[in-house]
């Protein structure tokens, strides 16, 4: 889910979002080092990439925690995660490591230790959950049994979308790579850690031998990424359109998240 991957803020902290990136690594031994000296009077405000491992996703789960999961556009509007410091949505929280131990998702981590922002990823040949096949107008298990009526919600337009994006016939999906969330710290967006991390994404996927690389993007400041980097559009949900029954929408973001829109990378 993307996917990734920010609602109500003021003025200030959408510019930063504007500016937010995504990616992913290679093998967890490479780091890859930046600096910030430059561009800051804090000359210690550097970072590093670095794969996600199956260890990390207690530092990952706690870090969506503060920046996405409450943020996110979808999530937002049908507030998916309940009042109160500590709650959370466990079938989110299994949704977002899922992938993790393909080594695909990305983390960079400042001098501190910090984590500053994450890209979630998945080989597209090993999601079963975008993959699964179902009888016209029934609804895979995956979804079907999920037991959250809100995130229920949430996977069934991923899914939509998936089948909207295949029926274009162009993307080919035995050979991708998808980005299912992208997140930046709030303090770190404008800064070029999702660049970073992008960059390195492409790279990785390059050298691993992917020819493809997908975003579903429900957020207009991750769709204004992807187009800034490259990549092209290709489906484009308006949200006001996506009803259900009554004809009512299922998802009334906060503006200016008008849309979920589908974007690829050719390699």
């Amino acid at each position: 889910m993307e996917t990734v991957i920010v609602t109500k803020m003021d003025k200030a902290r959408i510019a930063e979002n504007d500016q937010r990136k995504t990616g992913f690594a290679k093998d967890a031994p490479k780091v890859l080092r930046y600096t910030l000296a430059d561009s800051s009077n804090d000359p210690s405000m550097d970072y590093h990439i670095q794969v996600i491992t199956p260890d990390d996703a207690p530092r990952v789960l706690k870090f969506l925690k503060r920046f996405f999961f409450r943020d996110e556009p979808l999530n937002y509007s049908i507030e998916l995660i309940p009042p109160g410091e500590n709650s959370t949505c466990v079938e989110l929280e299994e949704y977002s490591i899922s992938s993790i131990e393909e080594n695909l998702s990305l983390m960079a981590v400042s001098t501190s230790g910090a984590v500053i922002g994450v890209c979630l990823n998945g080989n597209r040949a090993e999601l079963p959950k975008c993959r699964t096949s179902a009888p016209k107008d029934a609804e895979p298990d995956y979804i079907a049994d999920c037991a959250n009526p809100k995130f229920k919600k949430v996977l069934k337009l991923l899914y939509f979308l998936d089948k909207q994006v295949t029926a274009t016939g162009r993307y080919t999906g035995e050979n991708g790579v998808e980005l299912r969330i992208i997140s930046v710290d709030s303090n770190w967006r404008g800064r070029g850690v999702a660049r970073a991390l992008i960059e390195k994404t492409i790279e990785t996927a390059k050298e691993r031998g992917f020819s493809i690389i997908r975003c579903d993007c429900t957020s207009v400041f991750s769709a204004k990424l992807c187009a800034r980097i490259g990549f092209e559009k290709i489906y484009e949900l308006k949200y006001e359109d996506y009803v259900d029954e009554e004809g009512k929408p299922i998802f009334s973001p906060d503006s200016p998240h008008t849309s979920a829109t589908s974007y690829t990378k050719k390699l």
